[in-house]
């Protein structure tokens, strides 16, 4: 905030907090966050549907974490960096996509890559590289391990659901949020953010809706001017983002048992300037020779309707969805152009050269299912689930100018492409209850998918004539099985073993420039005995999830302890293959690896005042067999994975006046090492570990709330990767994307009823 702070304020109030916090003896009844301020010395318990039934984490035969909207509010988070660090063998970076608006990749258990991860909100299938505004979200289920019989082809790894607040006809009620911080060297942030929940017709109709406002300013500053020589002007505040959006919902009970629920949401971000560290994952100063104005806007939206109905033996489920998204980003390849056109003997002068991407995701989506609730030891779910996808995009690289001297075009390169696809599925499972602590769990599902893809390029870079591609239709289909056996101990203890199989989607490889090198791509094809029509697409890869777990509840549930352990086999993987005399590149189904490992999840209430917890996963995920072309070798480790994740928190609260009750909470997460080869596959580049820690202080009551607090108060720089361009790299000029730097602020709730 600069200037605009009010430190001795907020020095004042830190004070006189700590000290109430030592003078005030124990309350005889706690209102800790960690059991949802009920005052009980239980912990918190969180009902999830993780497995398409409704059930406490601790009774789900399956390795997952789950935060309560009490636990996300109460770490402060907004975004996905700030939860996506507390989850045990999650990992994530850049990778997934080109651009920075949607080029976030998520990995769990070691299974990294574009379309690994699936990403719900609620039982709409969006993109893993989607970050919704937390605001109104009920929980967030992280589910490890392939989750291919219930979630389909982007769960080969796992599943992150987002799982959003109903309405409810309970009664008028809502909440306002708002905060103020400064990020050092940039500056004021802000966000305003409220919900509302109103019962419009008693026992019958409701309406829930939420809405934000958020601004990150930058912390990215840029020299202007030629190379090798001062900067003739210098910008700053560079890469701050603006957020807003929101979402609005009903349920409606015409009668008693069918609930039906429309929801619409939207989000809409703003990017000013390219958020990148120039050449070090440390530099703060970006150095480009014109002002181009990089940046972009990222838009979508979600249309559901989700219909419910419950029997005495069972419920039915229809769930549609329709996600659109929109995204627009322009970066500077004034370098890159001039490093590209340059010759033995001639090196242009800079010629000011934008790249656009324009991309658009349009997605319906289907499912309908039945859960059974029968007396007896038999229990079934079934159902079906359909998708449409088209997915347009549109790259244009121009370089005015360029033309006649450099090149034969100012039109560099233009790509547009377009694939649709569509996915058919029936899956189910059915359980058996041996005996009455123990129970056999079998499940399948059959897919089959199919896609189209036409591509249109032009361009001097791609022989300076335009060429049309058509691929020939494709088509997969398969099944994906599932075996769990679990065995309740004790009435809090359960333990389980499983085995299940992931996979995910094929897709098709953009066409390539054909003639001899160093334009055309032939000698390249032919060295590695394939052809051009060989690789124009793609198939699926897979793997096998052999799992051990146990969960546990003790004391009187003060604490849990969960634990699981791993072994996967994943084979085909979908690998790029570098074509080096071309420089160009596709992806094959090459190589094999293995990834084991375990996660550890403890959490506690040692005194009535007191929580904490801890999470520890470790991954251990390496190449087996390298494939032809690939430059993985056997035993080299799969790239943006760390092989070691912790997350811990420890949160104090108690009593300090009639109705008032302060807190202090301190958050801590370590990232391992890990390499990165987003640019050249050849020489990944090494991503060092990097810990975290968030600290927060402050006061509520039932109607209010203040709260200081400071987000990676040691000003960690986490190298979360290479960014993948939308242009290409400069050689010897790498450019990073790091975690936000050091956020102090001031924030404050208000609920009313």
């Amino acid at each position: 905030m600069g200037t605009q702070r009010s430190v001795p304020l907020s020095s004042i109030a830190l004070a006189l907090l700590v000290a109430s916090l030592a003078a005030q003896p124990a309350a005889a009844q706690s209102t800790a966050t960690g059991t949802g301020r009920s005052g009980s010395d239980a912990l918190e318990e969180v009902l999830v549907t993780a497995t398409k039934r409704t059930e406490s984490v601790q009774d789900v035969p399956l390795s997952i974490t789950a935060l309560s909207a009490i636990q996300l509010e109460s770490k402060g988070v907004e975004q996905f960096f700030d939860y996506g660090t507390a989850i045990p063998n999650l990992s994530f970076g850049i990778g997934a996509s080109d651009g920075n608006l949607s080029g976030r990749g998520i990995a769990l258990r070691g299974i990294e890559g574009s379309n690994t991860t699936g990403f719900y909100i609620d039982d709409t299938p969006v993109l893993e590289t989607l970050d919704p505004h937390i605001v109104d979200i009920a929980r967030i289920e992280v589910l490890r391990g392939p989750q291919g019989t219930l979630y389909g082809a982007e769960s080969m790894g796992g599943t992150v659901r987002l799982i959003t607040g109903q309405p409810s006809f309970k009664g008028l009620d809502g909440e306002v949020h708002v905060l103020g911080s400064d990020t050092d060297h940039g500056s004021f942030n802000q966000l305003v953010e409220g919900v509302v929940n109103v019962p419009l017709v008693a026992d019958t109709l409701a309406l829930r809706a939420s809405a934000f406002y958020e601004f990150d300013d930058g912390y990215f500053d840029k020299g202007l001017g030629p190379e090798g020589a001062p900067p003739t002007a210098t910008l700053t505040h560079l890469g701050s983002m603006k957020y807003y959006g929101g979402q609005i919902a009903l349920r409606f009970e015409p009668v008693s048992g069918l609930a039906v629920t429309p929801r619409i949401m939207y989000q809409r971000t703003n990017q000013d300037g390219s958020p990148y560290s120039y050449d070090t994952a440390t530099n703060l100063m970006q150095r480009e020779v014109f002002n181009l104005s990089p940046g972009g806007t990222d838009k979508w939206y979600l249309a559901s309707l989700t219909l419910n109905y419950t029997a005495p033996f069972g419920s039915f489920v229809s769930s549609t969805g329709y996600f659109d998204r929109k995204t627009l980003e322009l970066e500077d390849d004034t370098d890159v152009t001039q490093f590209f056109l340059s010759t033995p003997t001639t090196t242009p002068p800079p010629i000011a050269s934008p790249i656009t991407r324009e991309q658009d995701l349009r997605r319906f989506a289907q499912e309908v299912r039945f859960s059974s609730t029968f007396q007896g030891p038999v229990q079934l779910l079934v159902g079906g689930f359909y998708s449409d996808s088209t997915r347009p995009r549109d790259y244009e690289w121009t370089a005015p100018g360029a033309s006649p001297a450099f090149a034969s075009s100012d039109l560099l390169l233009s790509f547009i492409d377009s694939r649709n696809a569509k996915e058919y599925a029936l899956f189910g499972d059915a359980s058996y209850q041996l005996l009455p602590t123990l129970k056999a769990t079998v499940g399948m599902r059959w897919f089959r998918d199919t896609a189209t893809f036409h591509q249109v390029t032009d361009g001097f870079f791609f022989g300076g004539a335009q060429r049309i591609h058509d691929a020939p239709t494709s088509s997969e289909s398969g099944f994906t099985p599932k075996y769990l056996l679990e065995y309740k101990v004790l009435p809090d203890v359960l333990l389980y073993a499983g085995a299940a199989k992931g996979f995910r989607e094929g897709g098709n490889n953009i066409a390539l420039p054909p003639g001899p090198p160093p334009a055309g791509c032939d000698q390249d094809l032919a060295n590695l005995g394939v052809t051009a029509a060989g690789i124009a697409a793609f198939k699926s890869d897979n793997l096998w999830n052999y799992e051990a777990g146990f969960k546990s509840s003790f004391a009187d549930r003060r604490f849990t302890l969960n634990g699981a352990a791993f072994s996967i086999d994943w084979d085909k993987i979908q690998q790029a293959v570098h074509l080096p005399l071309c420089g160009y590149g596709y992806t094959g189904n090459a190589g094999r690896a293995r990834s084991t490992g375990f996660e550890l999840e403890f959490n506690g209430r040692p005194l009535p005042e007191l929580t904490l917890g801890l999470g520890v996963g470790y991954t251990d995920a390496h190449i087996t067999e390298q494939g032809p072309g690939t430059p993985q070798r056997a035993g080299s480790p799969v790239y943006q994975v760390p092989d070691l994740t912790i997350a811990s928190n420890l949160q104090y609260e108690r009593t300090l006046t009639a109705g008032w009750a302060g807190f202090a909470r301190v958050d801590y997460a370590h990232i391992g090492s890990s390499y990165s080869a987003n640019n050249d596959v050849q020489s990944p580049r090494y991503r060092p570990g990097y810990s975290l820690a968030d600290l927060r202080i402050g006061g509520r009551n039932e109607r209010y709330e203040v709260a200081i607090f400071v987000k990676n108060l040691t000003n960690e720089r986490g190298n979360l990767g290479d960014a993948i361009l939308i242009g290409s790299e400069e050689p010897g000029h790498p450019r990073f994307v790091i975690s936000t730097p050091r956020t102090a602020g001031i924030e404050a709730r208000m609920r009313f009823k």
